[in-house]
């Protein structure tokens, strides 16, 4: 099988110094945890810990208590709360939809590309198991500015569908539908992981997955779907 590069680029949050009028770093006041050069950085992993737990307090004061900043803090940073979830979530998605458009860029077999899908995705589960669940897992209400980036993956899964079509290897079935048993499937064995009622990592099921993937919507060899 043809090995495919792991284009995910590792998303590092970038420290914002405190500058003094002459443009010099200025060390963060005594008792002022809130004026550290992290504190967004910080915001982010508060806000993505709190959005994966069952039934957790995600206000502005519970982050920021999480973050160990004040609420003027949050605030200096994002206009909402909304605001700062839907940053989280672009930070989190991002270099997975990086690699899939590479995956639909691709000249390889489909099935393949197929594996790979699925492979890459368990990996990102497997190292960032609460940045998936935010993004996979969890119910959002995005800003309108970040609303665009939600569905991208989605599309990319659709065009990555259509070429199998074109080449007469799917089962003739509406794309939507073809797209809701790819992802029902895909995404059972992290929501199972995360539970505890499979075992991890999920990267152990790659193969199981995309084969099963690959038996429901691949259209038999020498199977017509004129009948």
């Amino acid at each position: 099988m043809r090995a495919f590069i792991d284009c995910e680029q590792t998303f590092t949050s970038v420290a914002e110094p405190i500058m003094t009028t002459r443009g010099h770093s200025q060390a963060k006041p005594e008792g002022r945890p809130d004026a550290r050069p992290d504190a967004k950085s910080r915001l982010h992993e508060a806000a993505l810990r709190l959005a994966t737990l069952d039934e957790s307090d995600t206000s502005v004061r519970a982050i920021a208590r999480e973050a160990g900043v004040s609420q003027g803090a949050l605030y200096r940073h994002y206009a909402s709360r909304e605001d700062l979830l839907g940053a989280v979530f672009a930070e989190q998605i991002e270099p997975m939809i990086a690699h899939k458009e590479g995956l639909v860029a691709m000249r390889a077999p489909i099935r393949d590309r197929v594996r790979e899908w699925v492979r890459s995705t368990y990996d990102r589960f497997d190292r960032e198991p609460d940045g998936f669940a935010f993004v996979f897992l969890t119910t959002h209400n995005l800003p309108e500015k970040h609303k665009h980036i939600a569905g991208r993956q989605s599309a990319l899964l659709t065009e990555l569908l259509r070429q199998w079509a074109s080449e007469g290897k799917l089962k003739d079935m509406p794309i939507e539908l073809a797209s809701a048993m790819f992802v029902g499937l895909m995404l059972s064995v992290p929501e199972r992981v995360r539970k505890g009622s499979l075992a991890k990592p999920a990267a152990q099921y790659t193969d199981r997955i995309a084969d099963s993937i690959w038996a429901v919507l691949a259209e038999e060899e020498g199977e017509s779907s004129l009948g």
